[in-house]
């Protein structure tokens, strides 16, 4: 096994769902073993002639979908900030797909990590079907993916070193 060089960079998805802070506390830590960088993505799309035509349209205006994703970003960073410091953290807006910004984001990525609210299958149960967004990355990434589900995570946050817990 290969070991990669201190200083990559973690790709993560971010929604403001309960499965995206788990994937970006999920990241942080990680990012904390591996001496990464977390590059936070929050993707809006407010381009109307790229949804398919069976999406349903936005309720919010262009603007409005921005602001948005920078109030989800902004979540996300102080999130992140429990676990690394803040040089260690960069978030982005994307208006664009979800998919396309995740993908075109990780290309050079040591992880992509994506949080989903299916939980884990039981010993001889069938997998519930993955959303999308994190088919699409799981299909096409160039890096490996890492999907988060509600039972990855630990009991709580003692393994990031500041022994704070987390309410949110």
């Amino acid at each position: 096994m290969t070991h990669s060089p201190a200083g990559g960079r973690i790709v993560v998805g971010v929604d403001g769902s309960a499965a995206s802070n788990d994937a970006v506390r999920w990241a942080a830590q990680e990012a904390r073993l591996r001496h990464a960088t977390v590059h936070l993505v929050s993707a809006y799309h407010s381009d109307p002639g790229q949804r398919a035509r069976y999406a349903p349209s936005p309720s919010l205006m262009p603007w409005q979908q921005r602001s948005a994703a920078e109030a989800l970003a902004a979540a996300a960073m102080e999130l992140a900030r429990r676990y690394l410091p803040p040089g260690r953290l960069r978030a982005e807006l994307a208006n664009e797909p979800p998919a396309r910004a995740l993908l075109a984001r990780s290309a050079d990525a040591e992880l992509l990590v994506l949080g989903t609210t299916r939980p884990a299958p039981r010993p001889g149960q069938p997998a519930q079907a993955m959303g999308p967004v994190a088919r699409a990355c799981l299909r096409l990434a160039h890096c490996p993916v890492v999907v988060v589900s509600p039972d990855d995570q630990p009991g709580g946050d003692a393994a990031a070193g500041h022994g704070e817990q987390d309410t949110a």
